[in-house]
């Protein structure tokens, strides 16, 4: 902070009130991303109807299945997820939620499946 400018006024003086204030902003941190990806995700796909043929995208999400039974878990994508294998089928943003509510089926780290879903604990 610049000399002269005291912010003591601000905040409160005890550490269980800047702990449930510290815990807030980072609630509302997550909020405000998981909104700028969805309006990033609506633009991407506002550009591309502008610039290609009329096409709307009905499957945003990827599920990938895992090779064999019981070997791994399986994963939710983003449609443009450049590490989702080949074992991968389209699903809607409600299937993708579905899904993840069942305990071996997982977001992926990589992309911003999670975010854009609005998942905040892993």
């Amino acid at each position: 902070m610049p000399a002269g400018r005291d912010i003591d006024w601000l905040l409160p003086p005890d550490i269980e009130r800047l702990r449930t204030l510290e815990r807030w902003c980072l609630v509302l941190l997550e909020l405000i991303r998981g909104r700028i990806a969805e309006i990033e995700r609506r633009d991407r796909v506002s550009e591309a109807a502008r610039s290609g043929p009329a096409v709307t995208p009905l499957n945003e999400w990827k599920l990938e299945y895992p090779i064999g039974k019981g070997q791994s878990r399986m994963l939710v994508h983003t449609a443009d997820c450049r590490l989702a294998s080949g074992r991968t089928r389209p699903t809607t943003r409600e299937q993708a939620l579905d899904a993840l509510r069942q305990p071996h089926v997982e977001a992926c780290s990589i992309c911003p499946a999670a975010l854009e879903l609005g998942i905040t604990d892993p």
